[in-house]
């Protein structure tokens, strides 16, 4: 077995794929509308890994969004260049929450996405 999508609830679709390409540096992977009601927009690290599918949430989940692993990390990214990374994040306005710092493992940094959901690049050793 292999995952190859996960859901990431965010409020508008278009603000996500800028947020997430723009700032984060992933790839579009697909942006597909099926009809007015459905939209699969897809974004990733790379087009042969596990893919984020950004959706908008059902009624009654508007709540979750920005929450997905409660105060716990979200996503785990590494990364080839935390620098690359902490420069784009500058131009973005992304929020820092730890770090950078160096671990045993790594140079590592946390950061805020676009809804509240807290990520962790990591440079690894």
């Amino acid at each position: 077995m292999q995952a190859n999508r996960i859901t990431l609830l965010v409020d508008d679709l278009d603000r996500a794929i800028m947020f997430y390409t723009d700032a984060f540096g992933l790839t579009l992977v697909e942006d597909t509308e099926i009809s007015q009601s459905k939209r699969i927009v897809r974004v990733a690290s790379s087009k042969e890994g596990v893919s984020l599918n950004l959706t908008t949430p059902k009624p009654g989940d508007e709540a979750l969004v920005g929450r997905q692993a409660g105060q716990r990390v979200f996503v785990f990214i590494d990364t080839e260049n935390l620098e690359t990374d902490l420069i784009r994040f500058a131009e973005n306005q992304v929020e820092i929450v730890d770090g950078p710092r160096t671990e045993s493992f790594g140079r590592c940094v946390l950061v805020k996405d676009l809804v509240g959901n807290t990520w962790e690049f990591v440079e690894r050793n």
